[in-house]
């Protein structure tokens, strides 16, 4: 049997990884498309002023193409991601509260709503909460998403500013380009796999029936 509400769950995250997709190559189209427009390499008999000009073309080209545009979309997709994280957690906590007939909900804890999930997985639900390293790297991703929402993705300005530089420090998709906090494509689809993965560990430790690739189709 499958479960609607397992069902409502991961589909919301297998639409959210299509949309990575699909921006993401877009605007790798768009920007081929750009690149192809700009010489890599100044033309011959360039006056000082013209070489000025395709100087300034190239810096804007790159600023614009391999910082700012890439930083805007995938600050968007961790918004989103965080956004939907966060719902179908407390969510899937309300739905065992309501299945078990608990009295304590998820709301009723303290803590992020990340840290109240898991305290009520665990402590009241009594499930196993899955591996402690994919916890780790939803409590890293609270702390970017924070950084991107409350300091606009300013490193400096962050509250959190030493635990995000360590964390651009490591080999995961984040790096600080100047104070600014930058996102690689590769650290959206992993955090989007850690989510997917916790949440299946989650439904099938709670009996929430099969995941959607396992129910049979009419084809």
């Amino acid at each position: 049997m499958w479960d609607l509400h397992r069902w409502n769950t991961e589909s919301a995250f297998d639409n959210l990884a299509d949309y990575l997709e699909i921006i993401e190559d877009q605007f790798e189209s768009f920007r081929e498309s750009g690149r192809k427009q700009i010489s890599n390499t100044p033309p011959a008999g360039l006056s000082e002023e013209e070489y000025a000009e395709w100087q300034s073309e190239n810096q804007f080209f790159e600023d614009r193409y391999d910082l700012d545009f890439p930083s805007k979309i995938r600050y968007s997709f961790v918004i989103m991601l965080h956004i939907i994280i966060e719902n179908h957690l407390r969510a899937a906590c309300n739905e065992i509260s309501k299945r078990r007939s608990f009295e304590i909900r998820e709301s009723d804890l303290r803590g992020t709503a990340i840290e109240r999930a898991k305290t009520f997985l665990g402590k009241i639900a009594k499930l196993q909460i899955g591996d402690q390293t994919i916890w780790q790297w939803l409590n890293d991703f609270q702390k970017v998403r924070d950084c991107i929402v409350h300091a606009n993705g300013q490193i400096e300005l962050s509250r959190d500013k030493e635990y995000l530089n360590k964390l651009c420090s490591k080999d995961i998709g984040l790096s600080n380009n100047i104070g600014s906090l930058m996102i690689k494509r590769y650290y959206c689809t992993q955090t989007l796999e850690m989510a997917k993965s916790y949440f299946g560990h989650l439904f099938d430790s709670a009996s929430f029936g099969k995941p959607i690739l396992s129910v049979p189709t009419n084809k």
